[in-house]
């Protein structure tokens, strides 16, 4: 049932943004709505496992719900993005599909703090980013074989290194 209720989030979000903002960039998760209940689930398993921090990284494809349905960012910020109200706080000149984000989960196991990675305009260039990080939150942890870090990388369609012109 968990699951399902997962999915059926996902699946809104994508109908929602569709139908509100019809002419807007959004990079729509559908086809691919499985990635909210697995990441959910992964986190979960995580906390239970002993690990504290999830460092994510992942192209455009999906990321507005990423970031409301498993980090938890208030769906109305991700609206006044859209509609252009912009947080002065937050600087100018990117875009809204290749913003950062964090945020902390509740699991059975405990607090999980959850960190998403900025999106790099070259896509391949994220995965060292997140293990970069990663590296530094083991470093300041001082247990570098430690399971209390765990990264997660998603590769969509897009560019792999040496792939070349792609077509």
């Amino acid at each position: 049932k968990r699951f399902l209720n997962e999915l059926t989030a996902a699946e809104g979000l994508e109908r929602y943004l569709g139908a509100k903002f019809p002419g807007a960039k959004r990079f729509s998760l559908e086809g691919g709505d499985a990635l909210i209940p697995m990441l959910k689930e992964m986190v979960r398993h995580a906390g239970n496992s002993g690990t504290r921090e999830v460092v994510l990284g992942m192209a455009h494809r999906g990321r507005l719900n990423v970031l409301i349905n498993v980090l938890g960012k208030k769906p109305q910020d991700l609206f006044d993005e859209f509609a252009g109200k912009h947080k002065e706080h937050l600087g100018t000149g990117d875009v809204k599909y290749h913003m950062g984000f964090s945020s902390d989960i509740e699991t059975e196991g405990g607090l999980v703090h959850l960190a998403l990675a900025f999106n790099p305009s070259h896509l391949e260039i994220v995965s060292p980013v997140v293990m970069g990080s990663v590296r530094a939150r083991l470093d300041r942890l001082d247990e570098p074989s430690s399971n209390k870090v765990l990264p997660i990388t998603i590769h969509g369609d897009a560019a792999l290194t040496g792939q070349g012109v792609v077509q």
